[in-house]
């Protein structure tokens, strides 16, 4: 049976007390999916509903699987009344997957796609309701919605963003605004030594005058100590 691919583009949180919670999402075929209608007009031009509710059974009721459908709406009223035509998709799922789809919406995410397969299948090849057809050597959908107006969906798939960090090659390169540690200048070196050496000179000349100064105390002492003994 065809896939048909659509694409969510608002969402609103619906909690009752007294019944299951809905997600409901605005949605548009998908770019590039071509749908044809009995009247003549396409599917992607009509304004689309997504109701996803909470199933809680496991998916069986009644005994059975408990399937989605995919309802076509014909514009009803006239004049200033008249509301044009368009389509609800109604589907069920488990309560862990539907708190998946719940936490995406409520922090401002959507699901980048949605597919359904609807119709009801024949042969292998063939499906009644939404079937492929040729038409000036294209192969396009046609969704009888005069015989077809309810189509059971059978299955149905999501596909969710999943953010990744990526690592700039700009932040593992360290950047201009960087403080970078200061280099000595050959001017600033050479003024450096030249401060050592003066220090140096300064002290090797302090200390040779001290040790002269000590010289000249011991001489003295021991003159004072040889007249005193020449005295005794």
């Amino acid at each position: 049976m065809p896939l048909v691919g659509f694409r969510p583009t608002k969402a609103r949180l619906i909690i009752e007390d007294s019944r299951a919670t809905v997600l409901v999402m605005k949605v548009v075929v998908y770019k590039g999916d071509t749908i044809r209608l009995t009247a003549g007009d396409l599917l992607e031009e009509l304004t689309g509903v997504l109701r996803i509710r909470e199933r809680k059974d496991n998916g069986v009721r009644n005994g059975g699987f408990d399937p989605g459908t995919l309802v076509y709406i014909p514009e009803s009223g006239f004049g200033a009344d008249l509301a044009p035509a368009k389509y609800q998709i109604n589907v069920a799922i488990s309560s862990p997957k539907f708190d998946t789809l719940v936490r995406l919406a409520t922090s401002g995410r959507l699901p980048t796609k949605f597919f359904v397969e609807a119709g009801e299948r024949i042969s292998r090849t063939e499906s009644r309701g939404l079937r492929y057809e040729m038409r000036g050597g294209k192969r396009f959908k046609f969704w009888d919605t005069a015989a077809h107006r309810i189509l059971l969906v059978t299955n149905f798939s999501f596909i969710l963003p999943i953010d990744v960090a990526e690592t700039r090659p700009e932040e593992n390169r360290v950047q201009e605004t960087d403080p970078v540690p200061s280099v000595a200048t050959n001017a600033q070196v050479a003024e450096l030594l030249d401060n050592l050496l003066v220090f140096h000179s300064e002290t090797k000349n302090t200390l040779f005058a001290l040790m002269g100064i000590l010289g000249v105390l011991a001489f003295a002492a021991l003159m004072i100590g040889l007249v005193l003994f020449q005295r005794a």
